[in-house]
């Protein structure tokens, strides 16, 4: 794996006094708009005036979105305790979870030590026995819930999803512990591997909506609080532990990934020195994983390789987002070598609007194509260039 030696890794923290807690970035601490570093709180607010009326452009999708919400109202609420198998550690409160890849042996009686087996998922890995499937879940489940609510202000949304944070992240009989120690695990081989830290991106986006539940009745500043403490924990693990600078030293999608947690969480969590400590970390991953022409050459090297194109460029964004709440401009950053987040979102513009088609590939993804749409949407007010503002009008229509 591509590694990138990081001297500014000896900034650490081994003393969670050692960074001074500024008051934590609230959603609407000062009435300000929410904080949001992946969502796009104008679209929502547009969604919500069409909602109230009852416009039919977007009309199949806000019902859609209530009918899930609906269903998440009577789905169970889980927790990292519902799991059968015990994690390494004895303790239930960690994720456990296997490789996707991870099989039983099949040369020996036991099964053990497992193996990797490339291009073949085992579906246990997202079974009963471990926490992936259902940390997924509910994660997913609390943003349909938040985004209900800010669509409808009804409170019964915002109360179960409340309800489901602080079940999987605060509750001290249910509560998950702050790491990843036991992801990405391979039996009688390893217990965890640090590239299991990748599992904490899908918090990026709950965090965001977490800030839209701030609004709410239901999501006390107390619960708020529990929450900025169980972050700041995680971040404390991410900066200290062996498995955190393992991952912050990759040159592709988990190093710019592992850049992004550490600034959206500090950010939440108020650890504005750690943040801006993360953007650091995005500068000099701008400067080694972007080519000359854009394109991200370790993703351009995977058999997904347009899907992971996209994901990296997720992370960037996501830290050029949270810059803009710091007064950092990563979105103007230009690397030694000339490398800049433009030439990233000039270089997929064209296979976004279709012109051109993936290497490898005969048509568009537009489940991707609109998943960028609100980065391309910052990116052409940032940069404003002809081809930015054609690519966005081109995917407002999808």
């Amino acid at each position: 794996m591509t590694r990138l030696a990081l001297p500014v890794l000896a900034y650490t923290f081994s003393l969670a006094v050692a960074c001074a807690v500024a008051t934590p970035v609230s959603a609407t601490d000062s009435g300000a708009a929410p904080i949001l570093v992946e969502l796009d709180h104008a679209g929502l607010l547009r969604d919500r005036e069409a909602f109230l009326t009852d416009a039919s452009s977007g009309r199949a999708a806000r019902v859609g979105l209530l009918r899930k919400a609906d269903e998440a109202l009577a789905q169970p609420v889980l927790s990292v305790m519902d799991k059968r198998a015990l994690p390494p550690s004895g303790d239930k409160h960690d994720f456990y979870a296997i490789g996707q890849l991870a099989w039983p042996n099949p040369k020996t009686p036991d099964g053990m030590p497992w193996v990797r087996r490339d291009g073949a998922p085992n579906s246990a890995a997202r079974g009963d026995d471990y926490d992936k499937a259902r940390y997924n879940l509910t994660v997913e489940r609390i943003n349909t819930l938040a985004a209900a609510w800010h669509l409808t202000r009804e409170e019964k949304y915002a109360a179960r999803a409340a309800t489901l944070l602080r079940t999987w992240f605060t509750e001290p009989a249910t509560r998950m512990n702050p790491h990843f120690r036991y992801a990405s695990a391979l039996p009688g081989v390893h217990d965890g591997m640090y590239i299991g830290i990748i599992e904490g991106v899908v918090l990026v986006r709950m965090v965001d909506h977490v800030n839209l539940l701030a609004l709410s009745g239901s999501w006390t500043p107390a619960d708020n609080d529990a929450l900025r403490g169980w972050f700041r924990a995680y971040t404390t693990w991410l900066l200290e532990s062996d498995f955190g600078k393992q991952e912050a030293a990759m040159v592709n999608n988990h190093g710019i990934w592992y850049a992004a947690q550490v600034a959206t969480f500090a950010l939440y969590s108020g650890d504005r020195d750690r943040a801006k400590f993360a953007l650091n970390l995005a500068r000099r991953q701008i400067g080694n994983q972007i080519a000359a022409d854009g394109s991200f050459p370790a993703e351009m090297k995977r058999v997904r390789s347009r899907m992971y194109t996209a994901y990296a460029l997720r992370a960037f964004a996501v830290s050029a987002r949270c810059g803009d709440y710091l007064g950092e401009d990563l979105w103007h950053y230009q690397a030694d070598n000339g490398r800049r987040l433009e030439l990233v979102f000039d270089y997929l513009a064209p296979f976004l609007r279709e012109e051109k088609n993936w290497p490898g590939h005969t048509g568009p993804d537009r489940y991707l194509a609109r998943a960028l749409r609100p980065f391309y949407r910052r990116a052409s007010e940032i940069y404003q260039t002809p081809g930015l503002a054609e690519t966005v009008a081109f995917l407002e229509k999808l």
